[in-house]
Protein backbone atom coordinates (compact mmCIF):
# COMPACT_ATOMS: atom_id res chain seq x y z
CA UNK A 1 0.00 0.00 0.00
CA UNK A 2 2.92 2.17 0.81
CA UNK A 3 4.98 1.81 -2.03
CA UNK A 4 1.51 1.91 -4.57
CA UNK A 5 0.86 5.45 -2.89
CA UNK A 6 4.63 7.15 -3.25
CA UNK A 7 4.27 5.79 -6.96
CA UNK A 8 1.04 7.57 -7.10
CA UNK A 9 2.75 10.40 -5.97
CA UNK A 10 5.94 10.45 -8.24
CA UNK A 11 3.51 10.19 -11.20
CA UNK A 12 1.42 13.13 -10.49
CA UNK A 13 4.72 15.45 -9.56
CA UNK A 14 6.06 14.16 -13.00
CA UNK A 15 2.73 15.24 -14.79
CA UNK A 16 2.83 18.29 -13.01
CA UNK A 17 6.46 18.81 -13.81
CA UNK A 18 6.36 18.05 -17.67
CA UNK A 19 3.51 20.27 -17.83
CA UNK A 20 4.94 23.29 -16.84
CA UNK A 21 7.88 22.54 -18.60
CA UNK A 22 5.77 22.52 -22.31
CA UNK A 23 4.12 25.68 -20.91
CA UNK A 24 7.26 28.16 -19.97
CA UNK A 25 8.85 28.51 -23.56
CA UNK A 26 5.63 29.06 -25.44
CA UNK A 27 5.08 31.83 -23.32
CA UNK A 28 8.52 33.23 -23.76
CA UNK A 29 9.07 33.41 -26.90
CA UNK A 30 8.29 36.79 -28.02
CA UNK A 31 5.63 36.99 -31.29
CA UNK A 32 6.15 39.09 -34.67
CA UNK A 33 4.47 41.53 -33.85
CA UNK A 34 5.76 41.97 -30.09
CA UNK A 35 9.30 42.35 -31.98
CA UNK A 36 8.09 45.02 -34.38
CA UNK A 37 6.08 47.12 -31.37
CA UNK A 38 9.29 46.70 -29.26
CA UNK A 39 11.38 48.30 -32.60
CA UNK A 40 9.14 51.15 -33.03
CA UNK A 41 9.09 51.97 -29.05
CA UNK A 42 12.73 51.65 -27.96
CA UNK A 43 13.78 55.10 -29.38
CA UNK A 44 11.42 56.92 -31.85
CA UNK A 45 12.80 60.25 -31.54
CA UNK A 46 16.05 58.36 -33.59
CA UNK A 47 14.28 57.80 -36.39
CA UNK A 48 14.43 61.53 -37.94
CA UNK A 49 17.78 61.50 -37.13
CA UNK A 50 20.48 61.85 -40.12
CA UNK A 51 23.07 59.79 -38.03
CA UNK A 52 20.32 57.02 -37.03
CA UNK A 53 19.84 56.07 -40.94
CA UNK A 54 23.65 56.40 -41.73
CA UNK A 55 24.27 54.17 -38.53
CA UNK A 56 21.89 51.81 -40.06
CA UNK A 57 22.81 51.65 -43.23
CA UNK A 58 26.65 50.68 -41.57
CA UNK A 59 25.42 48.20 -39.67
CA UNK A 60 23.13 46.63 -43.03
CA UNK A 61 26.74 46.46 -45.00
CA UNK A 62 28.17 45.11 -42.20
CA UNK A 63 25.93 42.84 -41.09
CA UNK A 64 25.93 41.58 -45.07
CA UNK A 65 29.36 40.92 -45.15
CA UNK A 66 29.12 39.58 -41.47
CA UNK A 67 32.49 41.79 -40.18
CA UNK A 68 31.49 44.37 -37.15
CA UNK A 69 33.42 48.42 -37.19
CA UNK A 70 35.26 48.69 -33.92
CA UNK A 71 35.20 52.02 -34.92
CA UNK A 72 32.84 54.94 -36.53
CA UNK A 73 35.03 58.21 -37.13
CA UNK A 74 32.12 60.82 -37.46
CA UNK A 75 31.59 64.28 -36.58
CA UNK A 76 29.02 64.15 -34.03
CA UNK A 77 27.39 67.78 -33.31
CA UNK A 78 25.76 66.63 -29.86
CA UNK A 79 25.80 63.23 -27.40
CA UNK A 80 22.68 62.33 -28.60
CA UNK A 81 23.76 62.19 -32.53
CA UNK A 82 26.56 59.60 -31.33
CA UNK A 83 23.66 57.88 -29.26
CA UNK A 84 21.18 57.91 -32.48
CA UNK A 85 24.21 57.01 -34.85
CA UNK A 86 24.84 54.06 -32.60
CA UNK A 87 21.32 52.89 -31.90
CA UNK A 88 21.08 52.80 -36.39
CA UNK A 89 24.38 50.84 -36.41
CA UNK A 90 22.60 48.42 -33.38
CA UNK A 91 19.64 47.85 -35.62
CA UNK A 92 21.46 47.13 -38.97
CA UNK A 93 23.70 45.20 -37.33
CA UNK A 94 20.21 42.95 -36.88
CA UNK A 95 19.68 43.09 -39.54
CA UNK A 96 16.43 45.48 -39.25
CA UNK A 97 16.32 47.79 -42.22
CA UNK A 98 15.48 51.13 -41.85
CA UNK A 99 12.29 52.36 -43.80
CA UNK A 100 10.87 55.69 -44.20
CA UNK A 101 7.23 55.65 -42.45
CA UNK A 102 4.37 55.95 -45.40
CA UNK A 103 2.84 58.90 -44.98
CA UNK A 104 -0.76 58.59 -44.82
CA UNK A 105 -2.22 60.63 -48.29
CA UNK A 106 -6.15 61.16 -48.00
CA UNK A 107 -8.30 60.69 -50.96
CA UNK A 108 -11.36 62.82 -51.94
CA UNK A 109 -14.21 60.39 -53.43
CA UNK A 110 -16.47 62.01 -56.43
CA UNK A 111 -19.85 62.23 -55.62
Amino acid sequence: MHTHLRRLAMITALTFGATGLMITPAQAMPTAQDQDHQKETQHPEYYNSSYYRLGNKEGLEDHKHNVQRTTHNHNYKTDEDKAAHDYGYQQGWKGQNYREPQKEQSYSHPQ
